[in-house]
């Protein structure tokens, strides 16, 4: 057992052992902030009455909306029939079940007694948009877990239990099922994250029936961006290809058209109140686009998270740019988490009313505390470590894996990572 323990520490490279080490000491930073909020409550962190929801509800659509990926490729690959794009769409499910994960996790904090989470299980509010946000979270996860448990199985270590791998191969055969079930619960879900703010008529800058269609269509953006960036970041530090460079930039063609429409719509979404004076949108919408966070939104989300990725991805798509690719696929998420930044915080820090003023202040200001800050860094560490343990050791996403032939028991030996890796 020694001689083992030592001959696979030989196989580590130091990077590679100090990026584990950062994250172990994230995910410690991020049990120390958990535990102080579950101990302490809320009132450690800068949430109020007047900004309920911060960084926490934040990071929760933005993981969402970056595992729109695995619906996304899924639907092209089983449901429209785009078999090449397999590959990315295992690197997308996988990716999913990750973001649904951390998405989970920020909301256990958030909702401040996580202990009733079942209660819309057993006690049915259909007329809540929660409630609905709440049932297509745990339906769309238990389709995931599906999803992933075949690529996990094929790991040589479930090779000493042949009914795993069995009951693996049954669920891999009803792959186009699945991606049904996704589709359905996972567009469900995108859009009832916009609804949940789109039906907030006291919040007049969020009452627009445009934010589900929103939210959908730039989850199908960036879903398939950070998946595009990961299988290159992973071919850059391993010498492997997790999906194949074909695929990649067939897919960035589909990304690029993507953003465009996406644009198109924020665009008509942005201006469409000012065709009108509806009291209090009309600020709220000045100071989204000329006032506080004009810098942000204009340079952040439209420029740098918008308009230059878009284009420069559909140029390294023809061009055949690694590494434009990878650039203007970063830049699609970071605009994509900061669209969610402004959709959140907006809301709540313009007044309810200022014609008498029923709150104080009447602007509200926020910021994240340090127990924020730490429980998202904890989470984002525990799922990077995920993903970074499940590409190098799962066979699934090793070179030249054959998907038919590994749950057929026929698969050829998968190359394992070389020595030093």
């Amino acid at each position: 057992m020694a001689t083992r323990l030592r001959d696979f520490f030989r196989t580590l490279s130091p990077a590679f052992i100090i990026w584990v080490l950062l994250l172990l000491a994230g995910i410690g930073v991020g049990l120390y902030s958990g535990g102080m909020v579950f101990w302490k409550g809320l009132v450690i962190t800068n949430l109020t009455d007047l900004v309920p929801w911060g960084l926490w509800i934040t990071a929760d659509v933005t993981s969402i909306a970056l595992a729109g990926g695995a619906f996304f490729l899924s639907a092209l690959v089983y449901i429209i029939g785009v078999k090449s794009f397999r590959p990315i769409a295992r690197l997308a499910v996988f990716i999913g079940i990750m973001g649904y994960t951390a998405a989970m996790c920020t909301l256990a904090l958030d909702i401040g007694r996580p202990d009733r989470f079942w209660h819309a299980v057993i006690y049915w509010n259909v007329h809540s948009m929660l409630w609905e946000v709440t049932m297509c979270i745990l339906l769309y996860f238990s389709v995931l877990v599906l999803e992933v448990f075949p690529l996990v199985v094929t790991h040589p270590f479930f090779e000493r239990w042949p009914g795993v791998r069995r009951t693996a191969e049954m669920v891999h055969s009803f792959a186009p099922v699945l991606a049904y079930m996704g589709l359905g619960f996972s567009m469900l879900h995108q859009s009832s994250l916009g609804g949940t703010f789109g039906v907030l008529i006291a919040r007049p800058i969020w009452f627009r029936p445009t934010l589900p269609l929103i939210f959908i269509i730039s989850a199908m953006a960036a879903g398939p961006a950070l998946a595009v960036a990961v299988a290159i970041v992973t071919r850059w530090l391993r010498g492997t290809e997790v999906v194949p460079e074909n695929v990649l930039f067939n897919v960035a063609k589909v990304i690029g058209g993507v953003m465009l429409v996406y644009l198109y719509i924020r665009f008509w979404d942005i201006y469409a109140g000012t065709y009108g004076y509806v009291p209090l949108r009309s600020e709220a919408t000045a100071a989204l686009t000329g006032g506080t966070y004009a810098m942000n939104f204009w340079g952040w989300e439209v420029a740098l998270g918008g308009i230059v990725p878009a284009f420069l991805v559909l140029w390294a798509a023809a061009k055949r740019n690694r590494v434009g690719l990878f650039i203007g696929c970063g830049m699609i998420v970071v605009g994509l988490a900061m669209h969610r930044w402004h959709t959140t915080l907006i809301g709540f820090l313009t007044p309810l009313s200022v014609e008498p003023a029923i709150t104080y202040p009447v602007i509200p200001t926020y910021t994240p505390s340090f127990y924020e800050w730490g429980a998202v860094a904890g989470i984002l560490s525990a799922v990077l470590l995920a993903l970074t343990l499940g590409l190098r050791y799962l066979p699934a996403f090793a070179e030249g894996y054959d998907e038919h032939a590994a749950h057929a028991h026929t698969a050829a030996p998968v190359p394992q990572p070389a020595a030093g890796e």
